[in-house]
């Protein structure tokens, strides 16, 4: 099942953005209970346009994301 965030962009307006974790880390594939390890790093920063502006950006750090695995 995805995991939504909401993040607030950085625009005048500050909309709120839902960020599919999923979709930005793929999925994880587990066998009998143990998922594998799939060698990808959690990047430092990920940065999004926001989807109501032209100006804002969604910035999502490892934090956010561990915080919300």
């Amino acid at each position: 099942m995805a995991k939504i965030i909401k993040l607030q962009c950085t625009g005048r307006e500050q909309h709120i953005n839902e960020i599919d974790l999923e979709e930005i880390l793929g999925t994880t594939v587990i066998m009998h209970g143990t998922p594998i390890d799939t060698g990808r790093p959690i990047p430092e920063r990920i940065v999004r346009k926001c989807e109501q502006c032209s100006e804002g950006r969604v910035i999502l750090t490892r934090e956010i994301i561990e915080e919300n695995l």
